[in-house]
């Protein structure tokens, strides 16, 4: 199975929240003091999401670790209809690349 980007995003929502009250909780317990937990919970979530952007665009200019799929190197005009996608799946299962 593929995850689809809506689960990846939903998932990426939930583990932000989940991480966000987990350093509001360790503030909260070590300070007692509501607002600045909250204080704490606002900027933690707007600074590692800009570093968290600022090392992925970081990232993406790396080569090393990453593949490469044999076919990118062929041009698509527009996206392909499902159609298509059928007999590109079974011309490449009748050439062997596929089950």
């Amino acid at each position: 199975m593929i995850e689809t980007h809506k689960r990846s995003l939903i998932k990426a929502i939930s583990w932000r929240v989940v991480a966000t009250f987990t350093t509001m909780g360790i503030v909260f317990v070590f300070t007692r003091k509501f607002v600045l937990t909250l204080e704490v919970g606002v900027l933690e979530v707007l600074l590692k999401m800009f570093f968290y952007y600022i090392h992925e665009r970081f990232w993406e200019k790396i080569k090393w670790g990453k593949m490469s799929h044999p076919l990118e190197i062929l041009k698509v005009k527009k996206n392909i209809n499902e159609d298509d996608l059928k007999k590109i799946k079974e011309q490449l299962k009748n050439m062997g690349y596929m089950d």
